[in-house]
């Protein structure tokens, strides 16, 4: 087996501590692959599947295997009662939405904002199936206090992809509709005094103002039409959303100078 010294390619992309430094490349399998430049050489993760390209049991990722399983468990049951996740189940859950914590990062640098959200969504689900069904309270916890931030991510990537599709009223529902689960997840764990002084949310408040300058003058019946086309078009998450921007819209409207 030969190794190649990786010292010129080092050499040609220097790693700038204050810059995420991401790039795409085409293997010599033709295959697409994503680097990221990092201290002490190249993290290279493949574009689709799991980020490392590998297949646990036979599926396309441990998350969907465990979702197989559960999904077995409640048809020969009826319920899900009796389901749980070991302590070494969790853990290696854990490391694989670290994975995708790499590739999602690296995602948004590159502005592919539809694979941001493919990413984030598999990682909260990890969170999901590991607090809903990890045997180990620890193992239920883990991941929580990672919440926040992942849902900030998914919230982002959705703002940024409807502004690419000239949404703004849209973007900016999403950006709410975040700061909203993000403070939904402090009242539920009984900190809501956090929930205040959250960086998440902050930074999403700021992606508010920002979009906010956006609207156009008449930004309530630019929402108004967008609620309808996403009603018409069953979209009703984000009818959900635009409906809740809508009301911040009118108690904006009739808030005194």
């Amino acid at each position: 087996m030969s190794y190649i010294d990786l010292q010129a390619t080092l050499q040609d992309w220097p790693y700038e501590p204050e810059k995420i430094s991401v790039r795409k490349i085409l293997g010599t399998d033709e295959a697409v692959r994503i680097q990221m430049r990092v201290e002490l050489g190249v993290l290279q993760m493949e574009a689709e599947g799991r980020p490392d390209g590998v297949k646990p049991h036979g599926c396309d990722s441990l998350l969907a295997f465990h979702l197989k399983r559960l999904a077995k468990h409640q048809e020969r049951n009826g319920t899900a009662l009796g389901f749980g996740l070991t302590r070494q189940e969790c853990h290696a859950l854990r490391v694989e939405a670290s994975l995708y914590y790499r590739r999602y990062i690296a995602l948004f640098v590159l502005e592919e904002f539809v694979n941001v959200l493919r990413d984030t969504i598999h990682s909260l689900e990890i969170f999901d199936i590991c607090h809903e069904y990890g045997i180990d309270p620890e193992d239920r916890m883990a991941l929580e206090e990672f919440r926040p931030y992942v849902v900030m991510m998914n919230a982002r990537a959705l703002a940024y992809q409807a502004l690419e599709e000239n949404q703004p009223a849209s973007a900016l529902a999403h950006v709410n509709r975040g700061i909203l689960n993000i403070r939904a997840h402090f009242d539920q764990a009984g900190q809501g005094d956090a929930g205040k002084a959250c960086e998440e949310i902050k930074i999403l408040r700021a992606l508010a103002n920002e979009l906010r300058g956006k609207l156009p003058a008449d930004s309530v019946v630019v929402t108004r039409k967008a609620l309808r086309a996403a009603i018409e078009q069953e979209r009703f998450e984000e009818a959900a959303r635009l409906r809740d921007e809508l009301k911040n819209l009118d108690v904006r409207k009739r808030r005194p100078a």
